[in-house]
């Protein structure tokens, strides 16, 4: 499973969302339950599935799947 494919499987996981749903475009702007609580909850779920630390400035950053590649790309994940 890439690594594209794995983000959207923690944040359909987190979100309850079918992951058929769930697209690199999907955000806070376009899913409602995509909230502060929630975005804490998928940086601990992105931190046990990949092994990676991420910081807690990093939070301000996952605003959509995409965004979360990209930090997890900058954090070494594969």
């Amino acid at each position: 499973m890439s690594l594209e494919d794995r983000a959207r499987k923690v944040v359909a996981d987190v979100l309850g969302l079918p992951l058929a749903q769930v697209t690199l475009e999907t955000s806070h702007e376009n899913v409602s339950d995509w909230d502060s609580m929630n975005v804490i909850n998928m940086m601990m779920a992105i931190e046990s599935e990949f092994a990676v630390e991420l910081a807690v400035d990093d939070a301000a950053r996952f605003v959509s799947v995409g965004a979360i590649v990209t930090v997890l790309r900058e954090r070494g994940a594969a």
